[in-house]
């Protein structure tokens, strides 16, 4: 593989249980990277200038991404979720 084909990736381990989910709810050719592409576009802004506090909050699971991360809160306004 050329420097040119270099793709780069993010992976990480998730349960039987997400996989199945993720399978189930976004099964749309090419829908995982454009969703997960915006996400993690948000989470490195709100990281960026919130440092770790925005990680301690995230993983406290005391706050939801969707209420801070500004696509997810967006999704849930107009989904009424």
């Amino acid at each position: 593989m050329s420097s040119d084909d270099y793709c780069p990736r993010f992976s990480f381990e998730i349960t039987e249980e997400q996989k199945q989910r993720a399978d189930k709810l976004l099964d749309t050719y090419g829908l995982r990277k454009a969703i997960f592409g915006i996400i993690l576009d948000d989470l490195l802004d709100l990281i960026e200038s919130g440092g770790g506090m925005a990680i301690g909050a995230i993983l406290s699971t005391k706050i939801k991404p969707s209420k801070m991360l500004k696509s997810m809160k967006k999704a849930e306004e107009l989904t009424d979720g």
